[in-house]
């Protein structure tokens, strides 16, 4: 027997959600490393970037990057870009379109920062 979130769109995003939700805090959740894709022009990049955020009510997510990367020299050119999750166990793949934002010596920095040095 199906899962009821298998043919109703509320459901399915119920399931999506509660999985970034948990991915955030369970480091053995699948949908923690999530494989981000972004480009500029025919310059493809893909990589795997730790989750560090969901918030369905803002609809959001956010992971952190260190700021020499390449990835934000492409972003500052091309904010568009893409994130595959995928669980092998529940067999569900998320594909999601994001709209990228740089944060970096922001409100949003340093409350990340505050969460990851508080011990």
């Amino acid at each position: 027997m199906q899962p009821a979130y298998y043919e109703n769109l509320e459901e399915i995003k119920n399931k999506y959600w509660s999985m970034l939700d948990d991915a955030v805090t369970n480091r053995s959740s699948p949908f923690r490393i999530p494989v981000f894709i972004c480009s500029e022009q025919n310059q493809i990049d893909g990589r795997i970037v730790v989750l560090r955020k969901s918030d369905r009510k803002n609809n959001l997510i956010q992971f952190h990057t260190d700021y020499r990367s390449s990835k934000i020299k492409i972003l500052k050119k091309n904010n568009s870009a893409s994130l595959v999750f995928y669980d092998k166990e529940e067999k569900i793949q998320l594909r999601v379109k994001v709209e990228c934002h740089i944060n970096n010596l922001n409100n949003v920095t340093k409350e990340s920062w505050k969460k990851n040095t508080t011990y």
